[in-house]
């Protein structure tokens, strides 16, 4: 059996608290690698990929686990204007069609006064996995370029390289399933009673505000992410406003319609940051 493997590129980028992260990713590469078999562990971060089982379409489900030192963080799929994005490259597996993750619930973090969406301590990605071909083996091979942050920020990439297995260990099984529930539903029935958004231009610029109403006051201050779909363009500067059980969250589309020329409503996803969980509000109506 194939083992897995795990390929580091180090690339440490200095930080001066004067700039923040603004240049964080501009500076220079200095390049260190390294090899182990099923598991790398650094001062830095461990990763791995965790087996686990065919659901009842035939797909696999599995996870890729990233565990952080003390004080160190990592990025969410939209990790903000200065964050650096993650990317999976699965194109060299064998026998897999297609790779679906699903994000686990971010924070949002505060690092030389800029907003960093990530991960701290232990980021568990659920991934599904379809086959070309139901009854034949496949590899999964997939490289990942993703970032990791403290005082510096460390550019990686890493390699992961295994057959599929479906004798799960109970263990692996808890790990993927807590995994699961940590990625922001979709269901609200339960966390708000009415969410209602808007658009409206005013001098000049052009303005969302998602006016949400909550089932109880939240212990303690919501936070909201504004996604414009099938786009790398990021929404910045949120007005948070709560009182009470009444959430109003509002900003400027201005930079997205400036590059588009036009809103689509269905293209904008709002995901709402209540007490660690996450919750999916899809479209402007």
């Amino acid at each position: 059996m194939k083992s897995k493997h795990f390929e580091f590129l180090f690339h440490p980028i200095k930080l001066g608290k004067s700039l923040a992260l603004l240049s964080i990713f501009t500076i220079y590469f200095a390049t260190q690698s390294s090899l182990a078999n099923t598991e790398i562990t650094t001062d830095v971060v461990s990763i791995k990929y965790i087996h686990g089982w065919k659901d009842n379409n035939g797909d696999i489900l599995g996870a890729i686990q990233f565990k952080l030192s003390p004080g160190w963080k990592t990025y969410w799929r939209n990790p903000g204007p200065f964050g650096i994005k993650p990317t999976f490259d699965w194109t060299s597996s064998q026998n897999i069609r297609k790779v679906e993750l699903s994000w686990p619930t971010p924070k949002i973090f505060q690092q030389y006064d800029v907003k960093v969406i990530g991960y701290q301590n232990v980021l568990t990605i659920p991934i599904k996995i379809i086959k070309m071909f139901p009854l034949q083996h496949a590899v999964l091979n997939i490289k990942l370029e993703f970032g990791v942050c403290a005082d510096i920020c460390l550019l990686k990439t890493a390699k992961i390289s295994t057959p599929l297995q479906f004798q799960t260990p109970k263990e692996n099984f808890d790990l993927i399933t807590t995994a699961l529930k940590e990625v922001p539903s979709k269901t609200t029935g339960k966390v708000f009673f009415s969410s209602k958004c808007s658009i409206d231009i005013n001098d000049d610029d052009l303005s969302i505000e998602y006016l949400v109403h909550l089932f109880k006051v939240p212990k303690s201050k919501p936070e909201m992410i504004i996604e414009y779909a099938f786009s790398d363009d990021y929404i910045d500067n949120l007005t948070v406003k709560l009182e009470g059980k009444k959430l109003s969250v509002k900003t400027s589309l201005q930079n997205i319609y400036s590059y588009h020329k036009v809103i689509e409503r269905n293209r904008l996803t709002a995901l709402l940051i209540l007490e660690d969980s996450g919750f999916v509000i899809t479209g402007c109506d």
